[in-house]
């Protein structure tokens, strides 16, 4: 398995909307910035389940995790 067929086996929500709210959500695909920058280190199993998650996901709130910091 090449490296580029292995990182498309879970695909990305991304719509191409990347702004972020003051929770730091994205509000294109309601991922929190930490999901957005962690994406390509998770596991496929860890995608689906964001996956699965993001319709019913309120963004208005705040996620109860910190930002990381580098």
């Amino acid at each position: 398995m090449n490296q580029q067929h292995f990182y498309m086996q879970v695909r990305s929500p991304c719509v191409s909307v990347c702004q972020y709210n003051e929770h730091y959500y994205c509000v294109g695909c309601k991922r929190h910035m930490d999901e957005i920058i962690d994406w390509l280190d998770y596991s496929d199993e860890k995608r689906a389940s964001v996956i699965q998650e993001l319709p019913t996901r309120d963004i208005s709130e705040p996620s109860g995790e910190s930002l990381k910091t580098f």
